[in-house]
């Protein structure tokens, strides 16, 4: 694949959020075993990088595949795993199903606050006995008037 300059200008963006932002505060987080997750995630909404492949009519860049893989690589910059995890589970695993099926006003009220970074996502996918394999999960929801009542 031929890397076009806003892709290098996405990765030195990347990098520099890394590097100043993640990078100098790494062994401080480690030490207190958390990270201050919308902190962090609010600057990389500011900055456009929760929503590169979402339309633009939610906050996002309207960006094709190779600019979430341009992202990926330059998260390899952090001196850790777990936040360009927590970054990764954000944009590819708990935002595209919202993306693609969520309706208009499903999209407005919770997608639109991922891609700004104003809410941090989260995906459960594991219970008790069943690990994380999603095909065998348990849990059920059932609408009880205008609410959904989740069983597991």
């Amino acid at each position: 694949m031929q890397f076009t300059t806003e892709h290098k200008q996405l990765a030195e963006t990347v990098t520099r959020f890394v590097q100043k932002e993640i990078n100098p505060h790494v062994a401080q987080w480690e030490r207190e075993q958390q990270f201050p997750s919308h902190a962090v995630f609010k600057k990389l909404g500011d900055l456009g990088l929760l929503g590169l492949k979402y339309p633009q009519e939610f906050g996002g860049s309207g960006l094709d595949f190779s600019y979430s893989m341009v992202m990926a690589e330059a998260l390899g910059e952090c001196n850790c795993g777990g936040i360009p995890m927590a970054i990764g589970v954000h944009t590819d695993m708990c935002t595209p199903a919202l993306a693609r099926f969520g309706s208009d006003e499903l999209r407005r009220e919770f997608l639109a606050p991922s891609i700004a970074g104003d809410v941090v996502g989260c995906l459960g996918v594991s219970e008790a006995g069943g690990g994380s394999d999603v095909a065998a999960l348990k849990t059920t929801a059932r609408r009880e008037g205008g609410d959904y009542v989740i069983n597991g």
